[in-house]
């Protein structure tokens, strides 16, 4: 009676255990769905460390080839880390992969099939937030991949030598015999039982050691088919297609089963976790039983591996779809883009995304490039950037931050903020030659229009040869299938680069002992400088600004 007494004991423990911990689990989940509503309008305050940027380039590095990319320099210049952290509401690796890839790789040609398959999926989001918000969570349990990409990890795959199935087979049977010994012979079945153990754990730890990096892929593996179960179930009608291209990979990876995620499952978290993680530790350092499922699937993931990227594929880009939805209810406002075959772009009342409650709105309608003059921190740059990204966001998002936005399929380049590079030893005049020479480079690619932005050209070298030289790569890069908007402060290009060249400015508006800065774009050119007034208002010597006023005047 104490005996059974002890057992019902135990069991209520067990039990209760598990009831604790299925509540804590809908606890967390019940606020994490609070957490995303409450996110899902807002901009993300988070910045991410360089690691996890590198793994979020793992889908985009694994499908560039052959297609046309927005390289570094451009990436860097547009500040698209900046708005890739901001507006990236995924909590799983197919969302923060699919959307840097989709920023990295925008469309430059119709695709409507695309298209009409982005918008349906984000307008479906939109008008559901029930829906959108099971998915989200769905995503959160499938997680993140760990310190690198799913296909970091696929890429070596090969690598592994194949492991003898029966080896771990008779591992099993000499169990069964040392425990059927207890039966006739208790200690010395318990004592072959116990070294057996002793063994196996040893011989665990050091077949796993070889192994373990893939143990987080293939972990993710089986909770991308698990996903992919779930997201059939969850998608509506109006998501047929997506649901059957889900079914169709999964079929060919149906000899793997999602229940050996229990065996894999590895100290990789997510944002909602699934109940009793590491529970089979002991048993698996016993039997051996993850490495004998993960040599078993090795073999199917080699000969399915374009199943697997379909997967992670529709569940990025679904995820993706929810991140458009998300962007476009942060904006005040925004424009889907027309898109036409001119090499042209109007633009009306834009404002650049990272700016958006202090941003001003300006317009555009460039059919010839455009030169900007302004003095010093009149908006020049800002204005540059603002085009760029809200063009290449037209092209990959299907989203503006304007009232308008019409124009061609464009490849975008850009060359505005370099640095000297100690490394290399290469000076800022020897980085931006090299930066617009690729630039010119793309213009002989003619099947696919060129929007580029220089901000100063040449500034890295003298006055003279700058004007001479600046004005001729204007020329060149302002042709009849590419459009280049670029700044200076060289007020004789504003003479020299007409008509191919349209010219507008900003100005400041200096009150005595303050600066006011509009930020409105202006036709025609500058006619003001503020580089002096800057330093007196800054509190400079009077000597110094008067000095040097003087040398202007009897220079001008």
């Amino acid at each position: 009676m104490d005996k059974l007494i002890v057992v019902l004991t135990i069991l209520a423990i067990l039990v209760g255990m598990l009831l604790i911990g299925h509540l804590m689990e809908r606890n967390k989940e019940k606020n994490f769905r609070k957490r995303l509503n409450r996110e899902f309008s807002k901009p993300m305050d988070r910045s991410y460390s360089n690691e996890r940027m590198k793994t979020a380039r793992g889908y985009y590095e694994h499908h560039c080839d052959d297609v046309f990319s927005i390289d570094d320099i451009t990436w860097n210049d547009l500040g698209l880390d900046s708005f890739y952290q901001k507006y990236n509401h995924s909590y799983s690796s197919v969302g923060d992969e699919y959307l840097y890839y989709r920023l990295r790789v925008p469309m430059i040609r119709e695709n409507s099939e695309d298209r009409e398959m982005i918008e349906r999926e984000a307008e479906t989001f939109a008008n559901n937030p029930k829906l959108r918000e099971d998915y989200q969570v769905l995503m959160a349990t499938l997680g993140r991949s760990g310190k690198y990409s799913l296909y970091t990890y696929l890429e070596f795959l090969g690598d592994v030598k194949p492991d003898i199935a029966i080896l771990t087979i008779l591992d099993w049977l000499v169990y069964i015999c040392f425990i059927g010994l207890m039966f006739f012979a208790f200690y010395p079945g318990l004592m072959l039982t116990i070294g057996w153990i002793i063994v196996n754990v040893a011989a665990y730890l050091f077949r796993k050691k070889k192994i373990e990096p893939y143990f987080v892929s293939f972990e993710y593996i089986l909770r991308l088919l698990k996903s992919a179960n779930k997201t059939i179930r969850l998608l509506p009608d109006s998501l047929k297609e997506e649901t059957e291209t889900l079914k169709k990979a999964k079929g060919k990876l149906s000899r793997i089963s999602t229940g050996n995620l229990v065996f894999l499952q590895s100290d990789t978290s997510s944002a909602v976790g699934d109940l009793g993680n590491g529970l089979m530790n002991f048993i698996k350092m016993f039997f051996h039983i993850d490495l004998f499922i993960f040599y078993r699937m090795k073999k199917q993931v080699e000969q399915n591996r374009d199943a697997v990227d379909t997967i992670f594929e529709t569940l990025g880009r679904l995820d993706y779809a929810v991140n458009i939805a998300s962007y476009r209810s942060t904006l005040p406002y925004f424009t889907k883009p027309e898109f036409n075959d001119s090499c042209e772009i109007k633009i009306q009342d834009a404002v650049h995304p990272l700016l958006l409650n202090v941003g001003i709105e300006n317009s555009v309608h460039a059919s010839k490039g455009i030169l900007l003059t302004g003095s010093n921190a009149s908006g020049k740059s800002t204005f540059l950037r603002m085009i760029g990204i809200n063009a290449l966001l037209a092209q990959s998002m299907y989203t503006v931050y304007a009232k308008e936005y019409r124009a061609g399929y464009f490849r975008i380049y850009s060359s505005m903020s370099l640095k000297d590079s100690l490394e290399s030893g290469e000076s800022y005049y020897m980085a931006e030659i090299r930066s617009i020479k690729r630039i010119l480079d793309a213009l002989s690619d003619t099947s696919t229009n060129v929007l580029c932005f220089v901000d100063e050209v040449l500034r890295g070298t003298n006055t003279k040869e700058r004007i001479a030289a600046g004005a001729e790569i204007m020329r060149s890069a302002q042709t009849g299938h590419s459009l280049c908007f670029a700044a200076t402060h060289d007020i004789e290009l504003a003479h020299m680069l007409p008509p191919q060249f349209e010219n507008y400015h900003f100005e400041e508006e200096i009150q005595e002992d303050d600066i006011h800065f509009p930020y409105r774009l202006k036709e025609g050119y500058a006619t003001s400088r503020n580089a002096i007034a800057l330093l007196r208002i800054m509190g400079y010597p009077q000597e110094i600004t008067d000095r040097a006023s003087e040398y202007v005047q009897s220079n001008s």
